[in-house]
């Protein structure tokens, strides 16, 4: 049940909760460890895993020194440790998960079990899931979650969906077995089991994963083919194809959202999220051929990953390559993965042969989860989250032949024992520094000197902050928020701005993408140095993809309330680029509107920069904002900007009460509406259809028509007044007033008509 556990308690994803599965995992290693030897190969085998895992803590110099190490050192002044890794102590931590990994897998592949006690244990894990199936629909029902769950979608206990797919769809395929055993022998056990595949198929349409959804189909495709093959009689094939039929069945029908995603339309989102996968992979490989052959070691990706994102590139962090394998490989070297495929192999070896009476079906089932399980890790990082790769290797323990062929050992039970009481001590330690904050070298010391830094912050005690940053990036020195941390509490200190300056700089690098990180630098710098201010946004603007415009509205606003000077510094920013521009027009007004307007024609006289849409924007701020005497002489120097400008000079002549050349313009330029067609009809016919039905827009519009066309002006004027008079009145109906006003001549009444027309076709 251990495995159940640690996905009950937030798939053990933070250092407290690993903390609990591992100290109890230590604990029986210390009371029960295993008795029997795995073999001199797979113990060569597993010890070359550790051993690659531990290289990490080797001497750097012995391996090859990548350029990002030494950028990191040389030029940004990040001081890291002598060993292969940059971050031992948070190397440490995770070499220390990864004994316990290697721990469970001994473990319940070493366990004597008759055939009886596999079964017993399967049912109860799977029993287990079910139960927290039904506890995560219930709470998603309830809109609430526990709170160690933490999850975007408020359901699962993963922080990733498909870490929680992954789980409920492996163990349907255990429940398969599950049901068709008691079904064999008679057993009305199998209602219950039914019920519970009910609640796991409904969990994984819930969880909104199409990962879920293939493995479950997949997985069940898989076991009742094989299902199938032992005895081919057609009452198993049919009964295997019902079942297979009846669960698509119910998937296409409740799958709803789910099933959407596997739309293939050109641009959907499961294109986008394949494309990024795959972009992912590439920058992955471009850190790995970066680094030593042995790796990075663990722990490391995140923090180094980021310098590496071309392809990728957005402004949300990677945390991970979407991938167990290349996260492996990427820390622990390429022979850690090649042992690791060696070591996977033989064990899938000892699984045969499938002989009647060796728990084949419950094996075959608990075979093809683990298959499923480490070949969804090449797309997916369940093997790098406790709860999910504690249950993938109980699968695979429980898939091995029975009676074991294992040979008692001597040494095992020891080393058992101390690798026990090493997880233990450090799962206590784990549990403990969370709970009470204490300041354990590694990630959770680390999270907790961060925490405080940030009180103290808040509490204006600045050099409480350095102290605990200063300690923190000791044990984590490529994290940025502590260097960003560390940089304010410097400035709350009234330190030299350059001690603060070179704490952004190393947060700036080691977190290229994000934008709110210079953002906020530039936020910090703003009263107290307005040249470093300036810097840092426009690094922030170079970052921040599609909020540009929104973010350097609001860096204007900021700036003219606190540093004129930083002000006139994005000014110069903005005038540089076009579309930053017109949201600089947007702010200004009367003498620095025309003389950022000067400026920004100076560097591009013939608006080239600017799309049509843009050019009438601008034009459009211009009239509002700037000179408009100015602009009419800038429009009949350059002619040709008329057609962009049209708008603008139609209100400026109107301005000057020279309505029929703002009428004129806007006749000539404006896009008239689209119009009802016409239809044939003598004037008393259209007439008396009006009168029938004066409300009637259809009637109006050609009763309007045939009195102009019959030089009825004041007639047809009184019948579109008729319905511009009522609220919600068709626009064009305004259009038609003002034509009618125009063959009046009244050229006032035609360009107010024009206007309300205008106004009304925007709504």
């Amino acid at each position: 049940m251990l495995p159940v556990l640690a996905c009950f308690l937030g798939g053990a994803t933070e250092k407290w909760s690993e903390g609990i599965v591992v100290a109890l995992l230590g604990f029986i290693l210390l009371v029960d460890p295993p008795r029997f030897s795995l073999g001199r190969v797979l113990n060569l085998i597993l010890a070359g895993m550790v051993t690659c895992a531990a290289m990490a803590f080797l001497p750097a110099r012995w391996f090859l020194q990548p350029v990002w190490r030494l950028v990191m050192t040389d030029n940004f002044g990040i001081s890291l440790s002598e060993t292969l890794s940059p971050q031992p102590w948070i190397s440490l931590g995770c070499f220390v998960s990864f004994l316990a990994g290697l721990g469970w897998l001994y473990y319940v592949s070493t366990l004597e079990l008759d055939l009886r006690e596999v079964r017993q244990h399967l049912r109860l894990f799977t029993a287990g899931i079910i139960l927290l199936a039904g506890l995560c629909i219930a709470l998603h029902s309830a809109h609430t979650a526990l709170p160690f769950w933490h999850n975007e979608r408020n359901f699962g206990p993963f922080p990733n969906r498909n870490q929680t797919a992954n789980l409920f769809s492996l163990t349907a395929i255990i429940l398969l077995a599950c049901g068709q055993d008691d079904i064999r022998h008679s057993r009305k056990r199998w209602i219950v089991w039914a019920i519970g595949l009910a609640l796991i198929v409904w969990a994984i349409v819930l969880d909104f994963s199409r990962a879920g959804v293939l493995i479950l189909l997949a997985g069940s495709a898989f076991w009742l083919g094989a299902f199938i093959l032992r005895k081919g009689s057609a009452a198993r094939i049919v009964l295997s194809l019902s079942a297979l039929l009846g669960l698509l069945t119910v998937m296409l029908i409740f799958g709803g959202p789910t099933l959407e995603r596997f739309q293939l339309r050109s641009g959907n989102a499961a294109d986008i999220a394949t494309d990024f996968r795959w972009a992912i992979f590439r920058d992955a490989l471009q850190l790995i051929r970066a680094s030593p052959w042995c790796g990075i070691g663990l722990g490391n990706f995140d923090a180094i990953f980021a310098l590496f994102r071309d392809a990728s590139l957005t402004g949300a962090r990677a945390y991970h390559p979407e991938s167990d394998w290349l996260w492996f490989w990427a820390e622990a070297g390429w022979p850690a993965v090649f042992l690791a495929l060696a070591g996977l192999a033989i064990l899938v070896r000892r699984v045969f042969p499938l002989q009647e009476g060796t728990n084949q079906r419950f094996r075959v089932a608990a075979l093809i989860a683990a298959g499923l399980f480490a070949l969804h890790g090449l797309v997916d990082v369940s093997g790098h989250r406790v709860g999910t790769a504690f249950a993938g290797i109980f699968f695979l323990g429980m898939a091995l032949r029975r009676p074991m062929e294992l040979q008692p050992s001597s040494w095992v039970p020891w080393l058992s024992r101390l690798m026990g009481i090493l997880l233990l001590v450090s799962g206590i330690a784990w549990l403990a520094a969370t709970r009470y904050e204490m300041p354990l070298p590694g990630a959770v010391g680390a999270e907790n000197e961060m925490h405080k830094a940030s009180t103290a912050s808040q509490g204006r005690n600045f050099s409480e902050t350095i102290e605990r940053t200063t300690r923190a990036l000791e044990w984590a020195p490529l994290k940025w928020q502590i260097y960003f941390s560390r940089a304010l509490g410097k400035v709350g200190a009234k330190r030299p701005p350059s001690e603060a300056l070179d704490d952004f700089q190393r947060a700036r690098f080691l977190e290229p993408n994000a934008y709110e990180v210079p953002f906020e630098e530039g936020s910090v710098w703003l009263t107290k140095e307005p040249v470093l201010a300036i810097g840092a946004w426009r690094e922030a603007l170079r970052r921040v993809g599609e909020q540009k415009l929104d973010r350097y509205g609001h860096m204007l606003t900021l700036s003219a309330q606190f540093s004129p000077t930083v002000h006139r510094g994005l000014e110069e920013i903005g005038l540089e680029q076009h579309d930053l521009a017109l949201v600089y027009f947007q702010r200004a007004a009367g003498t620095a509107f025309m003389t950022a307007l000067h400026r920004f024609l100076e560097r591009d006289p013939n608006l080239q920069s600017f799309s049509g849409a843009e050019k009438v924007e601008f034009f459009s701020l211009w009239a509002k904002r700037g000179d408009l005497k100015e602009l009419v002489r800038a429009v009949e120097t350059k002619p040709d900007w008329m057609n962009y400008a049209w708008s603008a000079m139609a209100k400026y002549h109107a301005s000057r009460n020279d309505f029929r050349a703002a009428f004129d313009l806007v006749r000539r330029f404006g896009e008239a509406p689209t119009l009802p067609e016409t239809n044939a009809g003598s004037l008393e016919q259209l007439q008396q259809a009006f009168n029938v039905a004066p409300d009637n827009y259809g009637s109006g519009y050609q009763l309007y028509r045939e009195q102009m066309r019959q030089g009825k002006t004041d007639d047809a004027l009184m019948t579109a007044r008729h319905f511009t008079e009522m609220a919600s009145c068709p626009s064009y109906f305004h259009f038609l007033e003002a034509e009618a006003w125009s063959a009046k001549e009244n050229w006032e009444r035609a360009w107010k008509a024009w206007e309300k027309f205008h106004t009304a076709r925007k709504q």
